[in-house]
């Protein structure tokens, strides 16, 4: 471990710590706080931000709240949350967030309501990602028992007792997608394939908003029989090119799951004029691509780093006596045009 720095003796994190916030190697640490070569800029950029959050999480000396999140979810949400979980960690000075992510299709209930009670008890706060089930719901109830804020995030757990709920109002976020595509097609008759997977209750509120509005002011739109998809791409596109060659081609889908990648291969071996509309959620590096290709239509978002960082605030405040009920988060729409990072 480097104990000479910039001239003079080391009194600051250490390197371990400064790792952890930057997600960068010690090694890495050590060659930018000697100032050694070998290092890219934006690494360095990040090795510092994080340098600087722990100095003044020292010099504050109200010490760290330590915050565990557990997010169950597709491999790409995961990676767009554990980006923002970075972010929010170089720049949120007294927290440290400590990511755990599973994939969807990986999930043991159970196990990761053990995992979620487990190491929960042990952080100042917890956000939580995740399906409904009842054993994530008494996991959540007894870390509340403890007096251990817990915030949902993205899709909420109601019947958790959690302490508060950040993200979108996702029946709204629903009822936006049928206006999107109820707007888009032609007044004629035609059916609308809808994608779900498991229970999230996001996805369950997106596909009630949608149903709404489809039913209250596109009447001739019908949807098809939903195609239920276990988040991962090359299934979901299998899924798919079987209800096409079984079924024909609907006028548009509606993903309110993940794996838009598979939703997107399955479009894309069509001819142009058998390729319907294609409507989904979370603004990632991926679906970026397919907006800018055009085999997305839409992406209703939200601000991944902005939300993590609320909840983080809420919990950071509910340790110092303030628990306002979190606002609902702004619904983001993305086309070709707004997409860009």
């Amino acid at each position: 471990m480097a104990r000479e720095a910039l001239g003079h003796v080391w009194k600051g994190p250490t390197v371990n710590e400064i790792a952890r916030i930057a997600r960068v190697g010690p090694a890495t640490v050590d060659r930018v706080l000697n100032n050694r070569p070998g290092v890219r800029d934006g690494t360095r950029l990040k090795v510092l931000a994080a340098l600087d959050k722990l100095k003044r999480d020292l010099a504050d000396g109200k010490g760290t709240l330590h915050i565990s999140l557990f997010c169950d979810s597709g491999e790409t949400f995961n990676a767009t949350l554990a980006s923002a979980e970075a972010q929010v960690n170089s720049s949120t000075p007294g927290v440290v967030v400590h990511g755990h992510y599973v994939p969807t299709n990986q999930v043991d209930p159970g196990a990761f309501a053990d995992q979620v009670q487990a190491q929960g008890a042990s952080a100042d706060g917890v956000i939580v990602v995740s399906r409904e089930h009842p054993a994530i719901n008494r996991a959540i109830r007894k870390l509340c028992s403890l007096g251990i804020p817990v915030v949902c995030l993205t899709t909420d757990l109601p019947n958790s007792g959690r302490s508060a709920y950040v993200g979108n109002d996702q029946y709204a976020a629903g009822s936006v997608a049928g206006l999107l595509i109820g707007n888009a097609l032609p007044k004629e008759p035609a059916k609308i394939l809808l994608v779900t997977s498991v229970p999230f209750r996001c996805q369950q509120e997106r596909e009630m908003g949608f149903r709404r509005v489809l039913r209250g002011e596109f009447a001739y739109l019908k949807i098809d029989e939903r195609v239920m998809s276990d988040d991962r791409p090359q299934t979901t596109r299998d899924q798919l090119t079987r209800y096409f060659n079984k079924y024909g081609y609907p006028a548009a889908i509606y993903n309110v799951a993940g794996a838009n990648r598979g939703v997107a291969q399955a479009i894309d071996s069509l001819a142009g004029e058998q390729r319907p509309m294609f409507v989904g959620h979370e603004l990632t590096v991926h679906t970026r691509a397919m907006l800018e290709a055009g085999v997305m239509n839409y992406v209703i978002s939200h601000d991944f780093v902005g939300e993590t960082a609320a909840a983080v605030r809420w919990i950071k405040g509910a340790t110092e006596g303030v628990a306002a009920v979190p606002a609902p988060t702004p619904i983001l729409v993305h086309t070709k045009f707004n997409c860009a990072g």
